[in-house]
């Protein structure tokens, strides 16, 4: 089977309890530049879709029991028209997605993903996603050769590792590694659908987890690609991190 048009399907996890905020109120819901922030960046999938003529086709994971809220939340709203399922994530980022995998996997066979089929997982709370970056990730998993890839920018602070060492107890560097060869991971990230169908099964088979998709395509092998992303690219976390995106929409 063929498709007449470029597809992308996307899983945007945005389950996450949010607890870091500490206003009591659901970040992706709180407001960014006249949007809130799960708003603006479903609004960039959207724009990046109709500039590459491109299908779109997503699935919304959300918080354990606030299904029929998100439900009624994004019903009628054009920039959700490619949501085709939205669904209960799970405990952790890793059976949150899980879910959403199952359901791209549980699509109509018109719609279902192939096993080369380009998926993007990207966290709700990163609503700054520009289209550059979406495009050049989208190229890059469409390549033939690549099964996974990633946007990252180049680490800009010095980083040390450290020791493990129990709460309150004195931590000591254990070494400092070369900021040359230092990324800092976003998201997208990005898998042809069979891989990424698999690494999770296997997760699940071994019970791991992992705050990070590509980490579990490490683990069993899987080459990663860091593609260039961007540093205005930021997650939505605390309170700081609203005004620091007001500023970057200001500027």
């Amino acid at each position: 089977m063929s498709y007449s048009r470029k597809r992308l399907y996307v899983i945007i996890p945005a389950a996450g309890s949010g607890t870091r905020m500490g206003t009591g109120k659901n970040k992706l819901l709180m407001d960014v530049g006249g949007m809130s922030v799960i708003d603006r960046t479903v609004a960039a999938f959207k724009e990046f879709a109709f500039e590459h003529y491109i299908d779109l086709y997503g699935v919304l994971t959300v918080p354990v029991g606030a299904l029929d809220e998100w439900v009624s939340y994004t019903e009628g709203k054009e920039d959700y028209s490619f949501i085709t399922s939205i669904v209960e994530g799970g405990s952790s980022r890793t059976e949150s997605v899980s879910h959403g995998i199952d359901a791209l996997a549980g699509f109509e066979k018109e719609e279902a993903p192939r096993a080369d089929s380009p998926v993007f997982i990207h966290d709700a709370a990163r609503c700054l996603i520009d289209t550059k970056t979406l495009y050049r990730c989208y190229n890059s998993i469409c390549e033939e050769d690549c099964f996974v890839c990633v946007a990252g920018v180049k680490a800009k602070n010095t980083i040390k590792m450290v020791y493990d060492a129990p709460a309150g107890s004195d931590v000591i560097v254990q070494s400092t590694p070369d900021r040359n060869l230092l990324y800092e991971v976003q998201t997208p990230q990005c898998f042809k659908f069979g891989c990424l169908y698999d690494c999770y099964e296997k997760a699940q088979e071994e019970g791991l987890e992992a705050t990070d998709d590509t980490a579990l395509a490490e683990h069993f092998g899987f080459p990663v690609k860091i593609i260039e992303g961007a540093y205005s690219n930021i997650k939505i976390t605390t309170p700081e991190d609203i005004l620091v995106a007001q500023a970057l929409l200001g500027s």
